[in-house]
């Protein structure tokens, strides 16, 4: 059995095996994009179809163990600056499986392109799009209005958030210790957003260990995956120290 406010050292595929059916309240990722980033011993270079395949797998396991009223959030951005439409095909595999689409989000990083090329620079030969945004994909199981429990945003965040475009500013890789560590705040609106306190949240790539940490300061519980003994010990890590930054309190 899988053990609460845990994260292992594993292939998610195989851990998901433990958790038993519809016991996980929401789930929030971001899986690898297959854009050749590395990833200490994963391959993220994958022909395409493999990779959606491989994708497919993990969400099947997803909709096995989120709970009949629960949500699925992921991170992620499109291939070759949109030439490889990711988000558009994640959402087609999710709903191949049962999932329903509650909504997209567009992630603003706000951010300019180091970029000195854009393609073929004014001309209509082969221009290049770079982008500063990604996609939050929200999923649910059913059509089943969530459990009532106790939420723990604020009206002024709520109203905010109910935006579907999140500007938040990307985290520094130089920071994170992780390539591709998403920021703190965008588990933290999700958390927020779409769970009750105490609920049980599950990120089966959970890299740096952020989802966990924002599940511990929302008062929720968490479950965490990582491939990479490297980054699972960073996240070791960092989860370790925000319990102590949390218990002096």
């Amino acid at each position: 059995m899988i053990e609460l406010d845990m994260i292992y050292n594993e292939v998610c595929l195989q851990g998901m095996k433990r958790i038993p059916y519809g016991s996980v309240n929401s789930i929030i990722t971001s899986p690898p994009y297959n854009v050749g980033l590395n990833y200490n011993g994963f391959d993220d270079n994958k022909e395409y179809n493999d990779y959606l395949m491989w994708i497919k797998e993990i969400f099947n396991h997803c909709y096995r163990i989120l709970s009949p009223d629960g949500r699925m959030c992921i991170n992620i951005g499109d291939g070759k600056n949109g030439a490889i439409p990711t988000h558009s095909d994640f959402i087609q595999i999710c709903k191949s499986i049962g999932f329903l689409v509650l909504t997209t989000i567009i992630w603003n990083k706000n951010t300019t392109s180091k970029r000195t090329a854009w393609g073929s620079f004014m001309s209509a030969t082969a221009p290049s799009f770079p982008r500063n945004f990604e996609f939050i994909l929200v999923f649910t199981k059913s059509k089943k209005l969530q459990t009532k429990g106790e939420s723990t945003i604020s009206k002024n965040d709520f109203i905010k958030w109910s935006n579907g475009m999140w500007t938040i500013k990307p985290e520094i890789q130089s920071k994170a210790g992780h390539p591709a560590a998403f920021p703190v705040e965008l588990p933290t609106r999700l958390i927020r957003m779409l769970t009750f306190k105490n609920d049980i949240i599950l990120d089966p790539f959970i890299g740096s260990g952020t989802t966990a940490i924002a599940a511990m300061r929302e008062r929720r519980r968490y479950i965490g995956f990582e491939l990479c003994e490297e980054y699972f010990k960073l996240a070791s890590r960092r989860i370790s120290a925000e319990k102590s930054q949390l218990n002096l309190f």
